[in-house]
């Protein structure tokens, strides 16, 4: 009986003291790796000198490189709608037929107006022609010869504003006919027919010419000085691309800006003019242009995710003798997701892009899976 206490009592003595040997093996783990012996492992990029694009990327709309809004020059109601939206149309084509009635009977009247001033005029002459040699011989005084010019000129005068008056009215029985002056596609229509028209009013429609398309944008007044060296250097190319796209769906030219700063924005007004256009795009729509202005040479790239922000300013952790390192640098300009920065950097030196919670200055760490 002895015997067996005994041993049991041993059995349990030596589990004890395996159970005392394992807690103590796996706290002396967990206290290595929580005094910084082991090194973190952390995915890094090489720091990259390169040219780097000078942008300045702006939101725009697209226009038709040449329109033309359709506004009625006289004022009436549209008797005949001849095109629908869409048509194709050829320059000198009608459009829309107001009523011109009214110029009509204006030119009647204007012409019934001036006949009767020519037959006035030709008897003026006559008595002028008259009155000559009896004023001549003093027949007549010279108070009635004046008399008998000044008849004359009065009449004469009467004629001109008759056929002023008649030009008028032919120029608005022509402008009852409305007519595209350029070749194009017919944008949407405003009126139908019966639509009652004042002159110099809202357009009716539209005429988009086929081909070229521009991008209307505005400059910042702090980025026109950028934008003006780079015109003095030559011309300035541009790329056009969609928002969720950044694919650049055109190429194009600076061909306008404006010569007066819009107060009201701050802003300089630009054009764009795209050398060819992707069927996607169409006027009226938003675009982003972005203005190619040059390089920045030799410049230190990194990306976007290497840049870490504090109250001191923005600094890179850098990969030095094994260990993380802090390096503060300035960012200078962006450009997808890349960044140039101003900084103590060296060519291919590994910067970090993932930070892992537990790094700081001095941790050491080992690359994994760093990218060129």
């Amino acid at each position: 009986m002895k015997l067996r206490i005994v041993l049991i009592l041993i059995v349990l003595a030596l589990a004890a003291g395996v159970a005392y040997r394992t807690s103590f093996q796996e706290g002396g783990s967990d206290k290595k790796g929580d005094g910084g012996d082991r090194a973190l492992s952390v995915k890094t990029v090489p720091v990259a000198v390169r040219d780097f694009p000078r942008v300045i990327e702006l939101p725009g709309t697209l226009e038709a490189a040449q329109q033309v809004a359709i506004v009625a020059q006289v004022g009436g109601t549209i008797l005949q709608q001849h095109v629908q939206e869409g048509d194709t149309v050829r320059a000198g084509q009608v459009l829309f037929s107001l009523d011109a009635r009214p110029a009509k009977a204006r030119m009647a009247q204007s012409e019934a107006t001036l006949g009767g001033a020519r037959a006035e005029i030709a008897e003026a002459e006559r008595k002028l022609e008259r009155l000559n040699p009896l004023m001549q011989s003093n027949y007549i005084s010279r108070q009635e010869f004046a008399d008998a010019q000044l008849a004359l000129e009065a009449v004469r005068a009467r004629a001109g504003t008759a056929r002023a008056e008649l030009e008028e009215a032919r120029l608005d029985a022509q402008y009852a006919q409305m007519r595209t002056p350029i070749d194009g596609r017919v944008g949407r229509i405003s009126v139908r027919a019966g639509s009652l028209v004042q002159a110099g009013g809202e357009p009716l429609t539209t005429i988009l010419a086929p081909g070229a398309l521009d991008v209307r944008a505005s400059v910042a007044q702090q980025d026109w000085p950028e934008l003006a060296s780079a015109r003095a250097q030559g011309k300035v190319g541009a790329e056009v691309f969609f928002e969720a796209d950044r694919t650049a769906r055109a190429q194009g030219e600076l061909v306008f800006v404006d010569a007066q700063l819009d107060a009201a924005t701050g802003t300089l007004p630009i054009k764009v003019r795209l050398k060819e256009s992707s069927p996607a795009m169409l006027s009226g729509q938003g675009v982003q242009v972005r203005l190619l202005l040059g390089v920045v040479p030799g410049a230190l790239v990194v990306p976007e995710a290497a840049l870490q922000h504090a109250q001191q300013g923005t600094y890179v952790y850098v990969v030095r003798d094994g260990k993380a390192a802090v390096q503060p640098v300035k960012p200078m300009r962006s450009l997808d997701g890349e960044y140039v920065v101003d900084g103590e950097l060296a060519a291919g030196e590994p910067v970090l892009i993932e930070i892992p919670q537990r790094l700081k200055a001095g941790s050491k760490v080992k690359l994994e899976g760093a990218r060129g």
